[in-house]
């Protein structure tokens, strides 16, 4: 497999939509490049109840998304975006400069701020107040010597308060902002999504995040090559998590009715994919085999050889 590391910069420079999976561990990451995704994001929430087993309450430290981080940038090649809510600011935004210098510095190759108010409180911050935050947020990736982008997520209702939420987004440009995710356009009827969000291209200079790839009924709430052509660059999606609890929930509780393990062997062989272990995913490409067999005197000393005949079966499809 090819472990050159993709740029997100070279990923923009693309006419296409990005499609951006938002999850929670390595493990998550993995099947997003299995896939096929070229970018990818961690989502807080997701995050947060994965390593806690805790809702998202920002409770959350910087040392535990440096930790992530770095984890997940050595495991996969794709470029990682954080979602930083408020960038562990609680309202001061040197807190918001020190987090993003160490996202940065860890891996990160976008980080999201969003200008919601600090300590989970409901609203919005002071424009002038965000802006502070949003040029904190880009110096310190700047100080961290990377090319780390900086998505400014804009909270503002677009149906009560467009001309302030462009004011906003276009205050965040000036402040650093590379691009923005105007989040406002979850609020809007799926009706008028495609609208208002040509309205926000109008208007808002600049890359732009398209928040979620939703879907009303079946049909998708806009065309994403459309949304391209008007310089929506990414859009996000949430299915690792939710779809990792439905199949654990799912096969857990056919392990226990039936006190066996026939139902995990042979109901999800219809989806294409079909392995003894999720360690096949990690060594069916011999990556760590020849990587440990370098640093070995004996071959047989190699454990990731020896343990890949084990885990890595003719019957595994992909």
């Amino acid at each position: 497999m090819d472990r050159t590391k993709i740029k997100l910069q070279d990923l923009l420079k693309r006419d296409e939509m990005i499609i951006v999976p938002e999850l929670h561990d390595c493990a998550s990451a993995r099947a997003a490049e299995i896939n096929g995704f070229e970018c990818i994001m961690l989502s807080s929430g997701d995050f947060a109840c994965a390593l806690t087993g805790i809702p998202d309450l920002q409770l959350l430290s910087i040392d535990e998304f440096c930790m992530i981080t770095e984890r997940i940038t050595e495991a996969v090649r794709m470029p990682l975006i954080i979602d930083a809510d408020d960038g562990f600011g609680f309202g001061r935004a040197l807190n918001t400069w020190y987090a993003c210098k160490r996202l940065a510095k860890a891996g990160a190759s976008g980080i999201l701020i969003t200008d919601a108010a600090a300590q989970s409180k409901a609203g919005l911050i002071p424009v002038e107040e965000a802006c502070v935050r949003f040029r904190a947020a880009k110096d310190g990736m700047l100080e961290a010597g990377t090319d780390a982008f900086l998505i400014a997520r804009c909270d503002e209702n677009l149906l009560e308060h467009f001309d302030a939420a462009v004011e906003r987004m276009r205050r965040y440009v000036e402040a650093g902002a590379d691009m923005i995710c105007p989040l406002g356009l979850n609020g809007v009827p799926w009706q008028r999504k495609a609208e208002i969000a040509a309205r926000i291209s109008e208007n808002v200079p600049g890359l732009l995040w398209y928040p979620d790839l939703g879907s009303h009924e079946g049909i998708p709430d806009v065309d994403l090559d459309e949304m391209a052509k008007l310089r929506y660059k990414m859009v996000g999606v949430h299915y690792s998590m939710h779809a990792a609890m439905i199949a654990m929930l799912d096969a857990g509780r056919h392990v226990m009715e039936s006190k066996t393990n026939v139902y995990v062997h042979t109901h999800y062989d219809d989806t294409g994919y079909k392995c003894f272990s999720p360690m096949t995913f990690y060594l069916r490409d011999g990556y760590w085999a020849e990587k440990e067999s370098r640093y070995v005197v004996n071959p047989e000393d190699a454990l990731a050889k020896r343990i890949t005949p084990f885990f890595v079966r003719e019957d595994d499809a992909f």
